[in-house]
């Protein structure tokens, strides 16, 4: 009779996983924008090129979210990739724009909290269907108020981006290897089936 009934802790619907190839576009698009910012170290020192590698990060970013939201709309529809890839297209359309270091830094602060108030939600409106929110966000907020603390020096808004970069696509990346989860969501359908 318990069976029937489902607890108030899962979800009501069974949640469809996006394969892993879909997952793994995001992580190498965030890992290839780490790499690229720790790696041309002697180049930030001028703003048009940290103005142009993070919009191309983020246009990447963008791009990757928007893949996943097209993947999922046949089996598990949400708009949470949508607005994710949205909002960094809408970031990357917007960073030549900037004319100042402290405008760099707002418009990196604003991308972060938005994207962490996306994934927080998501995590609560659809539990189970994006594992990793709470530390998306997290580190979301954590970049939005380093690149606050530190808005005059451009060449530090980079590399705490390239590092919130590394540091989401490794998680993302073992993330999308690890086999326990995709095994509780696989027993978890059959058991509701």
């Amino acid at each position: 009779m318990s069976a029937a009934v489902p607890s108030a802790a899962e979800p009501t619907t069974p949640h469809v996983a996006v394969s892993r190839s879909v997952r793994l576009v995001r992580v190498a698009v965030l890992i290839i924008a780490g790499l690229a910012i720790a790696f041309s170290a002697t180049m930030h020192e001028r703003l048009g090129f940290d103005l142009g590698l993070t919009a191309a990060s983020l246009g990447g970013i963008g791009i990757a979210h928007l893949i996943e939201w097209f993947a999922r709309r046949a089996t598990s529809p949400s708009s949470l990739p949508l607005m994710l890839g949205l909002t960094a297209v809408a970031a990357a359309i917007a960073v030549p724009f900037i004319a100042s270091a402290v405008g760099f830094a707002v418009l990196i602060a604003a991308w972060s909290l938005i994207s962490a108030l996306l994934e927080f939600i998501g995590g609560v409106v659809q539990p189970g269907s994006r594992q990793d929110a709470t530390l998306l966000g997290a580190t979301g907020v954590l970049l939005a108020l380093l690149t606050l603390l530190v808005r005059e020096d451009p060449v530090a808004v980079l590399g705490f981006f390239g590092a919130y970069a590394v540091l989401n696509g490794v998680f993302l990346g073992i993330s999308a290897f690890d086999t326990r989860r995709a095994n509780t969501a696989t027993q978890t359908a059959v058991n509701a089936g």
